[in-house]
């Protein structure tokens, strides 16, 4: 093993995006192993699995790995079973794809749901991470490897007089008019960040386009107010509504500004899983962001997902926009080798303090387990494959390495260094 690989397997790591649930919500909800399909169950469903078919309740264990064996067969091949195989087999000790061996290590899985100490043994033992970000929506979190970061979604997805109700209760507040509405999102971002929010989070781009148009205080508050004047049951469509969510988006990136709080965007490929494939892909074209890039010189933009299938102009972007970060949170699971490719290219163009080396992405511990064990090999690759070329020396690439898996985070998102010493 090269000094490059030795060093990044040990290095310990600040993971900057993940969907984990808390330990509490987990074992509340007694996540078994089906409960870990997450990604893969995605690629079963384009391999003609019936969305939902491992999640019912009215279908036993049995039954549910009969059905999972059968769409296993189909997709093993991806990257994404690959993670649940590689978690599986080191943190469980399994690699008996049958039946029985399913039905033996879903006990395993559900005991381990229920070990108060099962976060600490994956997360830091296991995996090497001292922090990570997770977007769930509360900031109680109660485990203090953890950070919140909230979908701002909910503040500007707005159809009904039901969707304005649920914000304000929310921020515990009252309104009638667009200025008090703001009032009241102002109010959240300010509470959220006092409770420890490190980044504003908008993910849009998986249910219309990233494209924002500048329309006026009084387009947005037309929409505002037939909306108010809705019933319970009527509601706006999406096309009426965009005005009111334009507005809305500059308003929470410049009270994300004003309150020093990084913005997370989802750009790039769609999750079926999530999606349903109910969006259009070029609608999450990184390329559609540059007129809000270079509006808010002053925001800090972290564009997640490397723009992946648009990285080309993804990397054009990162690398002239100061105000503009790069993420390689997911890529590497949905390919390896457009990570690797993505990567080379990050060193060639992009100064080293405005990338973000990991993010797992996951919505349970072992996926994020998997994912950085995969992702140090193909990173250590990359910056030995440099070396060799003569673009990087060793130490240069070891610098790096802190960069992109530490010491950018610990800048962008002001953490205190003293709290993350390195080991």
């Amino acid at each position: 093993m090269s000094t490059i690989h030795d060093y990044l397997n040990r290095l310990r790591i600040i993971d900057g995006h993940e969907h984990l649930a808390t330990p509490q919500i987990r074992q509340r909800e007694n996540h078994d192993f089906f409960r870990l399909m997450h990604y893969l169950d995605s690629d079963m469903i384009t391999a003609g699995m019936e969305r939902g078919a491992l999640s019912g309740r009215g279908i036993s264990d049995e039954e549910k790995a009969t059905v999972f064996l059968k769409y296993w067969e189909r997709t093993s091949n991806t990257t994404y079973a690959r993670m649940l195989r590689t978690a599986m087999k080191d943190l469980y000790g399994f690699d008996d794809w049958t039946v029985q061996g399913i039905l033996d290590v879903n006990e395993k899985v559900k005991a381990a749901t229920h070990d108060p100490d099962w976060y600490e043994k994956v997360l830091s033992d296991k995996s090497g991470i001292d922090l990570a970000f997770t977007l769930i929506q509360t900031t109680n979190l109660g485990y203090e490897r953890f950070r919140p970061i909230l979908f701002l979604d909910f503040t500007f997805k707005l159809r009904t007089w039901k969707d304005i109700r649920e914000v304000l209760n929310n921020a515990g507040m009252n309104a009638h008019s667009l200025s008090g509405y703001l009032d009241a999102v102002d109010a959240l971002l300010h509470r959220y960040k006092r409770e420890g929010m490190v980044a504003t989070k908008l993910g849009h781009a998986y249910w219309r386009s990233l494209a924002c148009s500048k329309p006026t205080f009084q387009e947005a508050e037309a929409v505002f107010n037939r909306l108010m004047g809705c019933t319970l049951e009527d509601g706006l469509s999406q096309l009426e509504t965009v005005p009111l969510q334009d507005y809305l988006i500059h308003f929470i990136i410049q009270r994300s500004i004003a309150y020093e709080l990084p913005i997370q965007i989802h750009t790039g490929h769609h999750e079926t899983s999530v999606s349903s494939n109910g969006n259009i892909l070029p609608h999450s074209n990184v390329a559609l962001l540059l007129p809000l890039l270079a509006e808010y010189e002053e925001a800090d933009f972290v564009l997640l997902h490397c723009g992946f299938p648009y990285h080309s102009q993804y990397l054009s972007i990162v690398k002239n926009y100061p105000n503009v970060y790069a993420d390689f949170t997911w890529i590497y699971v949905i390919s390896p080798t457009a990570g690797k490719q993505i990567l080379h290219q990050m060193i060639e163009m992009v100064p080293q303090t405005k990338i973000q080396g990991f993010g797992g992405d996951y919505n349970h511990i072992e996926g994020t387990y998997a994912h950085l064990k995969l992702t140090r090999n193909l990173v250590a690759d990359v910056l030995t494959e440099k070396v060799q070329e003569g673009a990087l020396t060793e130490k240069e690439a070891l610098t790096f390495a802190d960069r992109i898996f530490r010491d950018n985070l610990i800048d962008l998102y002001k953490l205190d260094p003293k709290d993350f010493p390195k080991r």
